[in-house]
């Protein structure tokens, strides 16, 4: 069953959360992230507010360290 994710520009820090839970279960799911999931992630985090791209990098390395080579190279913060 395909699963359709929204892009969005995230405006708080829940909504970061969220997206990091996201990404934590498909990559626990799958092994990876959906070319998808992954166009839809960087865009957020490319037009994120500063902190919230911070908090993104942040979580994603505490929480889904093997995902974070999908987004070092997006732009972003930290």
């Amino acid at each position: 069953m395909a699963r359709t994710i929204s892009v969005l520009k995230w405006e708080s820090k829940v909504e970061v959360e969220n997206a990091v839970r996201d990404i934590k279960a498909e990559m626990d799911r799958d092994g990876g992230l959906s070319k998808e999931t992954e166009r839809a992630m960087q865009h957020s985090l490319m037009v994120a507010d500063p902190d919230l791209t911070e908090h993104f990098l942040k979580q994603v390395r505490e929480y889904v360290p093997d995902a974070l080579h999908y987004f070092e190279e997006a732009g972003g913060g930290a």
